[in-house]
Order: C-alpha cells, then sequence, then structure tokens
C-alpha cells in the first residue's frame, strides 16, 4: 500500500480518461434515471444541490435546456426548503434530483427528507451509493466518478456534468425530442472534450510558469463567467476560496461592470471565461480590465488576432454548451497547483472550533473518507 495520496492534480490528469470511459457505457451509467424521468414524459427539471455539485449542476443547465427543450432549475438546499412549500404550487411536475458526491451532506438528506414528507418522488445522484444519502431516498444512482479521494471535489465537478449531458440526451431520443443524428452530433462534440481538456490544462500550467509571481500570491479574486460559463465561474471562486484561503467572487460581466469592478487596482486579479464562439462583450471587459491591472486573464475556445500571453485560447470551434468542458481544467489548475506549491492545504489552527459546533456533513463522513483511501490502495 503506497504512502503518496493523490492530490486535486491527480484528479484533474484523471478526468479526461475516465469522461471518455463513461462515453463508453452511456445506458448503463445513466440508464436508470432517465426510466425514471420517462415514465411521465418531458417535464421541467429541478436539481437540488450545494458547493461544487451546484456548480457543476449550474454550468450543464444550458446543455440540458437546449438538449430537452425543458425548464431546468438549479437550487441549494436552503433556498429549495424555503420555495417548497409554493414550488408545490406553481412547479409541482418538476422531477427532482438531490445531488451530493459524498452522500453525506447535511444539507441534502435534510431537503430530501422535506420532499418525501410532502409525497415527492426523492432521486439522487452521489459518488457513493452506500453512504447515509441511499436510506433516504426512492431511487440512487452513480453518476460516473468513481473513488476520488480528495476533500476539494474535482474530477466529480467533470463527471457530473457530464452525467448531466449524457442523460439530457438519452433521454431526448428516447422521447423524441431530438432524432438519432441529433444525438450522434451531440455525442460526437462530446467526444472532442477529452483532449481539449487535456490541452486546457497545458495551457493553464504555462500561464502560471509565466506568472508565476502573481499565481503565488493569491489576493481577493474575480471570477467572471457568462451564460454557460457562469458555473465555472462559481466553481473557480469555490475553489480559490477552498484551497488559498483568499476571498473570489464570481460574477456575470455584466453584473462586475456594475459596481464591483470598481475596486480594481492595479494589484487586482480577475479571471473572464467565455463560452461564445467568438470575441463579445465578455472579451471587451477583459481588455478593460487589463487597461487596470496586468494581473486579468481570459480563457475562452475561439481564437484571438493579437498575441496576447493572458489569454488561453484554444482556436477551436465549441458550441457554448460545451464550453464548460473545456474551460473547467484551467481553474481547477490554477487552485490546486497554487495550493500544492503553497503548502496552504491546512486550514488555520483554530478551524477545528468552528467544526466542533457545526459540521456539513454526516458523523461517519471521515470513516467513509478513510475507507476510500484504503480502498484506492493508500494508507493513512
Amino acid at each position: 500500500m503506497s504512502n503518496a495520496k493523490p492530490t486535486m492534480e491527480t484528479y484533474i490528469e484523471m478526468s479526461p480518461r475516465v469522461f471518455e470511459e463513461n462515453l463508453t457505457r452511456v445506458d448503463a451509467l445513466v440508464g436508470g434515471l432517465v426510466e425514471r424521468y420517462a415514465r411521465r414524459g418531458l417535464r421541467d427539471l429541478r436539481f437540488v444541490a450545494s458547493g461544487s455539485s451546484y456548480n457543476s449542476c449550474v454550468a450543464a443547465r444550458p446543455f440540458a435546456e437546449r438538449v430537452l427543450g425543458v425548464r431546468v432549475d438549479v437550487f441549494t438546499p436552503s433556498r429549495y426548503l424555503d420555495e417548497l412549500e409554493r414550488l408545490d404550487v406553481t412547479a409541482s411536475d418538476a422531477f427532482e434530483v438531490f445531488v451530493s458526491q459524498s452522500g453525506c451532506s447535511t444539507n441534502i438528506i435534510e431537503a430530501v427528507c422535506a420532499a418525501r414528507s410532502r409525497g415527492h418522488e426523492t432521486v439522487a445522484l452521489t459518488g457513493n451509493v452506500e453512504a447515509d444519502l441511499r436510506d433516504e431516498v426512492d431511487a440512487i444512482f452513480e453518476y460516473g466518478v468513481g473513488n476520488e479521494t480528495v476533500g476539494f471535489v474535482t474530477m466529480g465537478v467533470l463527471t457530473l456534468m457530464e452525467f448531466i449531458a449524457l442523460f439530457s440526451l438519452a433521454t431526448a431520443e428516447a422521447l423524441g425530442a431530438i432524432d438519432g443524428d441529433g444525438r450522434s452530433a451531440w455525442m460526437g462534440r462530446l467526444s472532442e472534450v477529452p483532449d481539449m481538456h487535456r490541452e486546457m490544462q497545458r495551457r493553464a500550467h504555462a500561464l502560471m510558469d509565466a506568472d508565476r509571481e502573481v499565481f503565488l500570491t493569491p489576493g481577493h479574486a474575480f471570477m467572471c463567467g457568462a451564460g454557460a460559463a457562469y458555473g465555472i465561474a462559481l466553481e473557480g471562486a469555490l475553489k480559490w476560496q477552498e484551497t488559498l484561503k483568499a476571498p473570489a467572487i464570481a460574477l456575470e460581466p455584466e453584473e462586475y461592470i456594475h459596481g464591483p469592478n470598481m475596486q480594481l487596482t492595479p494589484r487586482s486579479t480577475a479571471f473572464f471565461l467565455d463560452p461564445c464562439l467568438a470575441p463579445g462583450r465578455t472579451h471587451e471587459i477583459y481588455r478593460a480590465t487589463r487597461a487596470v491591472t496586468d494581473h486579468a486573464y481570459l480563457l475562452a475556445c475561439y481564437g484571438i488576432e493579437d498575441g496576447d500571453a493572458n489569454a488561453i485560447c484554444l482556436e477551436r470551434d465549441v458550441e457554448p454548451e460545451v464550453a464548460p468542458f473545456v474551460l473547467l481544467p484551467a481553474v481547477q489548475v490554477f487552485a490546486g497547483r497554487a495550493m500544492r506549491e503553497l503548502g496552504c492545504e491546512p486550514c488555520h489552527p483554530l478551524f477545528d472550533r468552528f467544526e466542533q459546533v457545526v459540521s456539513c456533513k454526516t458523523a461517519d463522513y471521515e470513516e467513509i473518507c478513510k475507507e476510500k483511501l484504503a480502498q484506492a490502495g493508500f494508507a493513512e
């Protein structure tokens, strides 16, 4: 048994391979959820999730809506509990999916119990079907992440997005929202993701090499993403805070320029994630930010004419709904690598006091984490 535990970077590197493997087993992966959803035909979807799982659902939402042609909502558990009574009046027919990678999130379990008490069908997606969540739901499905053993959800973000996309395609064809050719076209686009993911990883590392002082002096950061990229901006901000212990805020670019941009100084750090097919408003706002600070960065799939050392542009034609899959690894690399090089994974020594008062996981979470490490062949 090895003592070399996997890190966040381990799972970033593994993600494209797991993505490829999941593409070869679509029916086995999503068939159970497709069957559950299809019983009553096309209807709105409602995901209830927290943290990185929430961000994944937000990132995959545009894909699901475009393919299925239905409304897709994403709720945090707190918002879901606050609005549950009203939802039963205004949107009672929505198909609900509760998501927790660990299966130990207390807020998700609370939301499930509330839904069940009101007679809802309770269906869950998780990375651990043996966790406590399984005892509270009507059906539970593993979404293809496998045994991810780091506390900073990494591979789980990409695989949850992939699961939602594959579920949407399979369901849409089964219920006649798209035909076989349409599904094949989208599958072709998804099959290109792993290579672009690897390229984005390489380019992100190169950018960090070039601007090492910036990334190793993390301060407050803006993560700006429009449309389909907003979920990745949310995830980028979350990871910046979790790993580097520095504040970050996720904003749509237009909201960023309506007040938050007034904080800009030459020391500010800002990232702009653009899902569009060509430069537009997000690129323009990025350039405006560069006029104030050299620490502004653009991540996009399209190409740009001027040689910009602060831009990672893959020069690929990528549908906006697929772009989040490609943009994700950059924000993960920035956070995971900087955390390792700075040695800042541990929280402040006094943080234990917080967790003695409030925890977001079930009591057996730590034991489950140890079991996952052992199953993966790593000693505690």
